[in-house]
This record gives structure tokens, C-alpha cells and sequence, in this order.
């Protein structure tokens, strides 16, 4: 059993929370450059097949460049605040996110409180909320645990709930940072699509809807898939408890009994900017992207079996999905819709006053 804090875990691979600036702004105007060239595809190409594979492949980037961002939001990705803070706002404006929102709900929230029930992505409802549904809603939460669902899931709870306009009810105080970020996000979609418009009317196989489907929304979906299975899966397992209260957790959890660290090909890695290698994350933000797979590596010797490792593959993939669906907080116990219990006993706790906690 690991008995390593998590002072000492960062300290085994502080050496890797180095940025290099040279690499992050290769990375960063790489992915910029192909995002653009894949947006100019749907435009310009004739064939249908490769404006539809431009459109998939601009979604893509748009998932990578959300990397980017989220590690400029920690000020990991080069070693200069101003760049981060410029760069990550940018990269941040082909998935029309805030970049201080961003802040407010992951850096401040899930960081602080990974798998706490209601203020992190994919929370599970408990049983009785469930029942407590209408039928519409009902359907709804049934089609979030689903492959296709993912997209929808983080698209609308997420995304446009707490990632892109602030609404009272996200902001814990008034800055004018939330607003102007707004302005900047909300602008460029607006540019954007006049822009999409004009080509379509310009170039003579295409037309403005047939640029807007693919240059626009297509790669927003195929974006709020990945960005969406990426965090699902980062958090979301069978072997994985949740808690109603940050107390809960601080008695009944480590680091590596909430954070899973799924194993994906090296190519998917590179690909993805080390995305699934969740675990050297958690345990020091301040590790760039182009690390995390050094870093990971020497977590999973430290670990060892304690770490939650699963190799991915769409059976394992599509078990997991299967079996998370509801969560009962009082036994640790993942559920069906039915109520069934699809795992053992997760968590052993103490008697804790929910009441008091909350």
C-alpha cells in the first residue's frame, strides 16, 4: 500500500514541472496552424468525404487546443503568466469557452474537490433523485450515460451552464474578468460564422449551410465528445467512489481511489497531448502536458497496484458505461437505473452527519 502524501508524490516528479517554452508554443501554433488548415478544408475542397474528414479533423484540434488551454489555466504551460494567460484565451476561442469561468469551476472546484457530488462533471444522481424525475428528464439522464449522450452531456451541463456565460448563480463574486472574456468568446463566434457565411457565398461548389454544418458545427460536436469521454473517463469507474461532502472524502479517500488512469496506445497519447494520464495531473498541475507520460510513469511504479490502471479498450469502455449509471452515497455501491448494485462496496465509512458535513 502507497503511504506516500501527496507533498511526496510531487516531490518524485517535481522535476518534470518544468515548462519549456519553446516546445509549448510549437505545440500551441501547431495545433493552431492544423485547426486552420482543416477549417480551410471544409471550405475549399470539392469532394464531400474530405470536407467532412476536414470538419472531424478541425474537432480534433479543437479538443487538443482545449489542452492547451487547461494547462495555461494552471500557468504550467510555459513559464511566463502573461503568455499563459494570453495563449490560454486564445486556444480557448474555437470551443467557445471563458477562459475565467474555466478557472472558476476547475481550478477552484474540481481540483479542490475531485468527485464531490454536484460541482464536478458526470456527478451520478443518487436512486431517489432519479425517481424524483419527470418522464422527460428521466430520458434525458438515460441518454447522458450513453456513448452518444457524452457529446450532449458536457455540450449542456457543462459547457453552456458554467463554462460560457456568467450567470449569478456560477460566480461567487463580481469581476469584470467573467464579462470581457464572455465579450471575447461571444465576438469571435460571431466573426466566425459571418466569416463561414461569406466564404459560402463565395466559393462556388459550396453554400453558407453546407460551411456552417461542416466548418462549424460538426467540429463543435466532435469537440464536446472528446473533451466529454476525456473527463468521463477520468474520474467515472466502476472501482471509483463519489461522496456527498468534501469531508466524506478527505476521511474515506486517497488520490489514487478517485483518479483513474486509463492506458491508451503511445500514438493516442501523442495525438492527445498525454490527456488520459489523469493521475500525475491530480497529483501536480503544475506538470505541462508534454510531461505527463514521464511523470505518469513514475507514479505507476510508486503506486503499484494501488493505482486504479485500465487498459482501454471499447469493451472495457463500454462495461464501465454500463455499470455507472446511479450512485448510492450512503453504501458506496455503483447502480443501474433499476437500483441494482453493479460493484462492491467502495468506500468503508465511519458514521458521518451528512446534515453537519453539508
Amino acid at each position: 500500500m502507497n503511504n506516500l502524501n501527496t507533498k511526496e508524490l510531487r516531490s518524485a516528479i517535481k522535476q518534470y514541472a518544468k515548462p519549456s517554452n519553446k516546445l509549448a508554443l510549437f505545440i500551441f501554433f501547431s495545433d493552431l496552424t492544423i485547426y486552420a488548415l482543416a477549417i480551410a478544408g471544409t471550405i475549399m475542397f470539392e469532394s464531400l468525404f474530405l470536407r467532412i474528414a476536414c470538419g472531424i479533423l478541425a474537432g480534433l484540434r479543437i479538443g487538443t487546443l482545449f489542452l492547451v488551454s487547461h494547462d495555461a489555466g494552471h500557468d504550467s504551460f510555459t513559464s511566463n503568466r502573461l503568455w499563459n494567460s494570453i495563449i490560454g484565451r486564445i486556444a480557448f476561442l474555437p470551443s467557445f469557452h471563458n477562459y475565467s469561468l474555466w478557472l472558476l469551476a476547475h481550478n477552484r472546484a474540481h481540483h479542490q474537490s475531485p468527485n464531490i457530488k454536484g460541482i464536478n462533471s458526470w456527478s451520478p444522481l443518487s436512486k431517489e433523485e432519479y425517481d424524483g424525475l419527470s418522464i422527460i428528464r428521466k430520458m434525458i439522464e438515460k441518454l447522458y450515460r450513453t456513448p452518444l449522450g457524452i457529446c450532449f452531456n458536457y455540450m449542456i451541463e457543462r459547457w453552456w451552464k458554467d463554462k460560457f456565460f456568467p450567470y449569478k448563480r456560477i460566480i461567487r463574486q463580481q469581476s469584470i474578468s467573467y464579462y470581457l472574456d464572455f465579450i471575447l468568446v461571444f465576438s469571435y463566434m460571431l466573426t466566425f460564422t459571418t466569416a463561414l457565411i461569406y466564404m459560402g457565398m463565395q466559393v462556388a461548389h459550396t453554400n453558407p449551410l453546407e460551411v456552417l454544418l461542416l466548418a462549424l458545427i460538426i467540429p463543435f460536436l466532435v469537440s464536446n465528445f472528446l473533451i466529454g469521454v476525456t473527463v468521463y473517463q477520468h474520474h467515472t469507474h466502476e472501482t471509483v467512489p463519489w461522496f456527498k461532502t468534501q469531508e466524506e472524502s478527505n476521511a474515506s479517500a486517497s488520490l489514487e481511489d478517485i483518479t483513474v488512469h486509463i492506458k491508451y496506445p503511445q500514438w493516442y497519447n501523442l495525438i492527445s497531448h498525454n490527456a488520459m494520464e489523469h493521475t500525475a495531473h491530480h497529483v501536480d498541475p503544475r506538470v505541462p502536458l508534454y510531461n505527463l507520460s514521464k511523470a505518469q510513469t513514475v507514479l505507476c511504479d510508486l503506486y503499484g497496484e494501488d493505482l486504479i490502471t485500465i487498459d482501454f479498450s471499447p469493451v472495457n469502455f463500454f462495461s464501465t458505461m454500463k455499470k455507472c449509471k446511479l450512485y448510492d452515497y450512503e453504501n458506496h455501491l455503483w447502480l443501474d437505473f433499476e437500483g441494482n448494485s453493479t460493484s462492491t462496496k467502495l468506500v468503508v465509512v465511519e458514521e458521518l452527519d451528512y446534515a453537519e458535513a453539508a
